[in-house]
Formats: C-alpha cells, structure tokens, sequence
C-alpha cells in the first residue's frame, strides 16, 4: 500500500492522469458529436420520410380524390407491407375514415404541421417521450390527414448508442488510468534503483554503477553518462588517496624529524629563554602534526569504502571511550558518568566510529567547567541505536550548529582552547558517510549531541 501511495505521487504517473483526462476529455467530446449528429440525422431521415409520403399523398387526393387517397393509407396500414406508419383522416365531422389510429391526438391544433404525441393515451407528449413524431395537413372539402412514424425504435436506439458511448468512455479512462499505472511503475522501479545506487554511492561505496544493460532509452543514455561521470571520480579518488599517501610519508617524517632536533634542542639548551622558545616551536610542531593527521583521518572517514564495514559492538565502543576519558574527566574535576546498553548494534567501520565517539567525548570533557557533568549512553531503539552525550558547558547557539561541523572552524570563547577545530568536521564525515543523524541541542546549560544509527543490514534487510 505504500509503494501504491509513492506511486501516486510519481511525475509520470501524474503525467499519465493527465494524459488520461486529455484524451478522455477528447473521446467525450467526439463521443457528444457523434451522439448528437447521429440523433439529428435519425430524426431528419424520419421528418423526410415523412414528407415524401406526405407529398405522395397529395399527388394520390389531386389524381383519384378523396376515395384514392382512402385507398392508398389502407394500402399503407396494411401489416404485411410495413408497420411503423401511423396515418389517420377524418371528415369535417372528424370522424376517422381511414388509418391505423382509433382517434385523432387531443390537443392538437389545426394549425400546428409537426406534432408529437403519445399512442398510449393520444395525448400530447415531449419529444422526448413521444411515441410518434407526425405531420398533419387539411385537405379541400375540410378533411384532415396526419402521417407519421413510430420513434419509439429510434429513441431506443438513441438510448443504446449513449449507453455505448459512456461504456466505451469508461473503458478509455480505465485503460488509460491502467496504462498510466503500468508505465509509471516501470519508471519509478527503474528511477528507484538509480537512487539506490546513488546512495550507495554517496555512502562511500564508489565500485557501485547503475545498471543499464538491454536499453537504449533516455533513462539508459543517463545512467551510462553517470557511470561514466562516476569512473572519472574513482580514477580521481584514487588518485588523491595516493597524493594523501606520498604526503604522509613525505611531510610526516620531516615534521618528526624537525620536532626531535628541537626537543635535543631544548635539552641541551643553557638559556632559560632559548629554552622557553624551543618549547614553543615543539609545541607548534605537535599541533601541525595533530591538524595533519586530523586532515588525515577525515579525509579516511569521507572517502571510507563500505566493503570495510561490518557490524558495530557500540557498547564495547562506547565502555572503551569512558574508560580512555574517565581519568582526564577525575583530573579536571568533572563528573563523567556513562549507561551502556550492550544490546545495541550499528553497522560502519568500528575505527571511524570509535574516533568520531571520541571526540565527541573528548569536547564534552574538555569544555565542561570544574565541577560540570558529562554523560555518555546508548540504547537500542527498533533494531537501531541512539548515542547521546550531553555536558554541563557553555553550549553551542543554536545559530552556530550548522557551523562548528565545518572544518577549522571555531567559536571565539574557545580559540583559548588547545585544539585545531577539527574534531567535530571528522564526526561529520563519519556520519555521512554511515548514514548517521547528528542533532545538537541546548543542554540549559551545556550541549546534547544525539548520534542515531540507521539498523545494520541483517535486520533492515539489507543496506
């Protein structure tokens, strides 16, 4: 049923109800014309029937008078020559002298030529009910001939044909209606696995490629102008891992060495004030050190490959992050208390994970104020898990939680605060690409970070 509602909401599948309900419109209306033309030429072929009989008539009374056109409507009336005539003449005393009719219609005025009335009851009728549809003509000497025809066939007819035409209606809508549901899944089935594989992909699983074999449709040309696009990414991810790789080892160990000869530096320094600035210079070699191998594990954490992910012991995770941050948090005086649920389970890469739960730790304990509180706990939620910390520091304005996620970025009361403002974009990474949600909200006062982790494949049925 909700793959019916997604299918509802579908472009194609609106494209195709108006499609429907422009040609259904056009059937309608050809349906109305034909109706309409095929009521109208009944009734003038029945009116010009009529008329030749009516002329014929009038030849008979000039020729052979009023005896011969007595003899011509019985010749008429007869059954065995045709039964759909109607005729009756009267004499100035409108008495019937010949016909099929018992009686003249009521109401009927002499000056009336077309006339509609009923056969049941001779009464006048709608033209719509009417039984007959006749015309009536005085003769010299004050003698009065109608002539018509029977129409109750031809209205029957009429009946049927606008019985027809709706069904016939109705069937087009409902095929069109039918059509535009087929079509519409086709495509959203086909649209649907490119979205899959889109995600796939955006999750870090760049091997992945959208299938369009056995096509040479629109959708095909796209997906093979997407694969090629995606071809040219890998070859360039590649490529830029492998720069990432000759940059570590070609900068790491000049760093390292450069920091080691500053250290025997300042060993060996007599000046106190020598000594003091070498320090500093070891310093700042650590911090470059730190913020290159921080660029380093974000850029692990977004180009991460999914075939190296498996299923998360987050609480093993969480249990070791306490047990890492539990004697800083002693040391600086801060409360650090944890609730573990060892049920819960998520799917990633158990490195990356850990790191981002880390740092996310490590800000809570490093901007909690002497005496604050940090807590840490997940849970497990409807086969998924929730991480959540909260801390009892300045917190975060809300107008800044989109901001902090962004590399080197920092808040003015923290640029005091050892750190290179990296901690948060590498949880950013690694929550996008496993497909985490990070939210941030007021603590009052203080932060909550809430991690929630979507459900490991085996029981979402697959990533």
């Amino acid at each position: 049923m909700a793959r019916f509602g997604r299918l509802v909401k579908t472009t194609t599948f609106r494209l195709a109800l108006l499609y429907t309900a422009v040609f259904a419109g056009s059937v309608g209306a050809l349906f109305v014309f034909v109706f309409i033309n095929t009521s109208v030429f009944a009734e003038q072929q029945t009116e010009a029937a009529i008329e030749a009989e009516v002329k014929g008539f009038q030849d008979t009374f000039r020729r052979e008078g009023v005896a011969g056109l007595v003899n011509a409507i019985n010749r008429r009336v007869d059954p065995n020559t045709r039964t759909d005539g109607i005729y009756i003449l009267t004499n100035p005393n409108q008495q019937r002298i010949a016909g099929n009719l018992t009686a003249w219609p009521n109401d009927i005025r002499a000056d009336d030529l077309w006339i509609n009335f009923s056969i049941v009851d001779l009464q006048t009728a709608d033209p719509g009910l009417a039984d007959v549809r006749g015309l009536q003509f005085l003769i010299p000497g004050g003698y009065r001939l109608m002539v018509g025809r029977d129409i109750r066939e031809a209205r029957a007819f009429r009946t049927q044909l606008l019985r027809s035409l709706n069904i016939g209606l109705g069937i087009t809508v409902a095929l069109g209606v039918f059509g535009g549901f087929l079509f519409s899944r086709s495509i959203m089935g086909r649209v649907e696995s490119i979205t899959q594989t889109c995600r796939r992909i955006m999750r870090g699983d760049l091997s992945q490629r959208i299938d369009s074999a056995g096509q040479s449709d629109e959708l095909s040309r796209l997906s093979a102008s997407v694969n090629e696009m995606l071809d040219q990414i890998e070859r360039l991810m590649n490529g830029m891992r492998e720069v990432s790789d000759n940059v570590a080892h070609d900068l790491r160990t000049p760093l390292n060495r450069l920091r080691v000869r500053l250290e025997i530096a300042a060993n060996s320094a007599t000046d106190e004030k020598e000594k003091a600035e070498l320090e500093e210079a070891i310093a700042d070699a650590d911090g470059l050190l730190s913020t290159f191998a921080s660029l380093l594990r974000i850029a692990r954490a977004e180009a991460s490959l999914r075939r190296s992910f498996g299923t998360l012991d987050l609480g093993s995770i969480v249990e070791d992050v306490v047990d890492l941050y539990q004697p800083l948090a002693e040391d600086r005086d801060v409360e650090f208390s944890s609730t573990i649920d060892f049920s819960a389970t998520g799917w990633g890469d158990s490195n990356l994970v850990a790191q981002a739960v880390a740092n996310l730790a490590d800000n809570a304990v490093k901007y909690t104020p002497t005496g604050g509180r940090v807590s840490i706990s997940v849970k497990a939620e409807n086969g998924s898990a929730v991480l959540e910390i909260t801390d009892s520091g300045p917190g975060i304005p809300a107008s800044y939680h989109g901001k902090v996620f962004e590399r080197l970025y920092r808040l003015d009361d923290s640029r005091t605060t050892p750190g290179s403002g990296l901690g948060l974009s590498l949880v950013s990474a690694v929550a996008k690409s496993h497909g985490l949600s990070v939210s941030l909200a007021d603590n009052d006062p203080g932060l909550v970070v809430t991690v929630a982790f979507p459900r490991p494949p085996d029981t979402a049925g697959g990533a």
